[in-house]
């Protein structure tokens, strides 16, 4: 090990290892069971996000079967994630300092996640990584190779996740001459032209990722702890070294463009997500890709500065063994004092697979219980959006087609006046037989008004459109068209059945000029309350057929 080529791909393939062995042995988080179902559905495009997540599990499941299936390619990603910081690092003698390059990456405490997780920012912090590398070598020489190169990783970024923009964009508030180069042109071309497939996808489905993240997304009412999580998680992505990691970030200056570039994402990061903080609380895997330049800028700053390194060491060595410990905790539920999210799926999937019988279930509200069922299970299922939620992939899959006319069970924590079936953590999941299930939920309820003005107690008549956006012809023996107020936290707060005795059927894509006419609760009074009409299936509670409109309400005269 005293050869530094040797010990630092000793040290590569010891996380190699480690992550390979955490990947089988813990259980998968909902989130990633849900990108699983993802990968089983191979497309340019998804509802949440671009597609790189689903095809390196799809990748993996070429390999493995189960968690490690899922999480092989996350395992492969990091290692090169850890590969590529190194070969961007510009230090002179940086290879007598192998160990304390290590010591540092364990000290960014939130990239130990994504040595085995698969989320969409796995791949993200990859092509972070491998953009920060051919940025540099495009700076060093802008011939036309690594322009490519650099297109290709611009893409890549964006194809991970939608943050990547950002990226691509501090580096150009970091450098604005490039802006002159027409080298720099030809990789921003090139990238535009290898994302066409993704907007062309976004095209032919509405662009549903877009109308959620920019216009459909809970925003909730600003809170002060909002902005106060947004702080506390840049000192969690960090853990328990952050006095020693930002105080270098400060300390050291940037010393050409390169370094410039990391400086600028760092900060660009953690601003950006600030101000978003006035609009959504956020979430700690939003600075997850900052991590990559905030460790290469402030490697060399340790290698220079003693003080700095032994403090380094010393939490860093303490940071360990708290990860050592999450990570059995993580793989060994016995050994865990509380039940963590891998382990959850264990303590209510067997029961509620022993309760239905086996029958495919349909789950209300939940996008994140059908994909981690259908995994551990095998078995059909299908996640039916109401408007207390929001959409999900499952929208826009063929899910609903594979249950249409079979025995199922519908579940949710919802459907309270049915029968227990189990207790998932902090909720009681209920539910029923259906037989046969029959449900049109892409049907459309479309009120073409910017906002609707009521005066609670009287009778209001609004008028929508209703689209039968199926190839068949519906019958409304089994629907029933719904109103549905909200709040500014979307609870639903009055749902009522619409009367409409004519409608007896609509042909395939008719379209339907209908009035909701209904006497207004007296209880609806307060501002930032929206209206719209859903459509109820099976006895089920209203879906997100209709678009949300602003009510204005006036005082009784």
């Amino acid at each position: 090990m005293k050869s530094p080529k040797r010990l630092f791909l000793f040290f590569l393939f010891l996380f190699f290892v480690v992550n390979l062995l955490q990947s089988a042995y813990t259980g998968l988080l909902e989130d990633e069971a849900y990108y699983w179902v993802w990968s089983n559905h191979l497309a340019w495009g998804y509802f949440d996000h671009p597609p790189l997540v689903a095809l390196f599990i799809w990748l993996g499941g070429l390999v493995f079967e189960g968690e490690l299936g899922v999480r092989l390619m996350s395992v492969f990603s990091f290692t090169l994630v850890l590969w590529f910081m190194w070969k961007t690092i510009e230090e002179p003698g940086k290879e007598q300092h192998v160990r304390l390059f290590f010591t540092l990456v364990i000290s960014l405490a939130l990239m130990q996640v994504y040595g085995f997780v698969s989320t969409p920012d796995t791949p993200l912090m990859l092509f972070t990584a491998v953009f920060f590398y051919t940025y540099k070598r495009f700076l060093q020489d802008d011939r036309l190779k690594n322009s490519v190169l650099l297109g290709i990783s611009m893409a890549a970024l964006v194809y991970s996740k939608y943050h990547g923009v950002l990226i691509i964009g501090f580096i150009v508030l970091s450098n604005f001459r490039m802006l002159l180069n027409p080298r720099f042109w030809v990789a921003a071309v090139f990238g535009f032209m290898l994302f066409i497939p993704h907007l062309f996808w976004q095209y032919e489905n509405g662009f549903p990722s877009f109308v959620y993240h920019l216009k459909d997304r809970a925003y909730k009412p600003y809170e002060l702890g909002f902005t106060l999580n947004h702080l506390l998680n840049v000192v969690v992505v960090a853990g328990i070294t952050f006095p020693v990691i930002y105080a270098a970030f400060w300390k050291k200056k940037a010393q050409n463009l390169l370094e410039r570039s990391f400086k600028f994402s760092v900060y660009g990061f953690v601003l950006f997500f600030l101000l978003t903080s006035f609009r959504s609380q956020p979430q700690a895997q939003w600075l997850a890709a900052m991590l990559i330049p905030l460790g290469i800028f402030i490697f060399p700053y340790f290698i220079h500065n003693e003080g700095a390194r032994k403090w380094l060491y010393r939490l860093g060595f303490a940071q360990l063994g708290l990860v050592v410990i999450a990570r059995i905790l993580l793989a060994v539920p016995a050994a865990s004092p509380v039940v963590l999210e891998p382990h959850w799926a264990d303590l209510w999937v067997p029961e509620v697979k022993e309760k239905t019988n086996s029958l495919p279930l349909v789950f209300v509200n939940s996008y994140q219980n059908a994909s981690i069922y259908n995994f551990y299970t095998g078995i059909d299922t299908h996640s039916y959006g109401i408007p207390r939620g929001r959409k999900s992939q499952y929208a826009l899959l063929d899910t609903e087609e594979a249950v249409q006319g079979r025995s199922v069970y519908a579940i949710g924590k919802q459907l309270t006046e049915h029968s227990f079936l189990t207790r998932k953590m902090d909720q009681d999941l209920y539910g029923y037989a259906i037989d046969p299930f029959r449900s049109f939920q892409h049907i459309e309820c479309i009120i073409d008004l910017e906002s609707l003005e009521m005066r609670p107690g009287q009778e209001v008549r609004i008028p929508f459109k209703l689209i039968n956006t199926y190839d068949i012809a519906l019958n409304f023996e089994n629907i029933r068209l719904m109103g549905v107020f909200q709040n500014r936290k979307k609870l639903v707060l009055e749902e009522f059945e619409l009367d409409f005795p004519y409608l007896k059927s609509m042909k395939a894509h008719e379209t339907r000029e209908l009035e909701a006419v209904f006497i207004v609760p007296d209880t609806l009074q307060n501002p930032g309350i929206t209206f719209r009409v859903g459509a109820s299936f099976n006895n089920l509670p209203a879906g997100i057929q209709g678009n949300k409109v602003l009510v204005n309400f006036v005082p009784r005269k």
